[in-house]
């Protein structure tokens, strides 16, 4: 199952996340005849960030994290 090592952990999401992890679950289920785990979507979606390359610890909320994980940060203007 886990070739690397791991923790259990417990996290409190809103009604829509877990509405998103299903929906999503049953999506890939239907499309590729294999069931998903909501862990493992969010593993996955971890796993995506890490490699990523960017610097999430510029974000300072969960709209920055969102801004940035998404490219949508508006761009800072040059200094003169």
């Amino acid at each position: 199952m886990h070739t690397e090592p791991w923790a259990k952990i417990t996290v409190v999401l809103l009604d829509r996340h877990v509405a998103y992890l299903d929906r999503l679950a049953i999506d890939i289920r239907l499309k590729h005849g294999r069931a998903i785990s909501r862990a493992e979507i969010i593993r996955g979606l971890i796993e995506a960030a890490f490699q990523s390359g960017i610097d999430l610890s510029q974000a300072d909320s969960i709209d920055t994290l969102v801004e940035l994980l998404t490219g949508s940060m508006p761009k800072r203007k040059a200094a003169r």
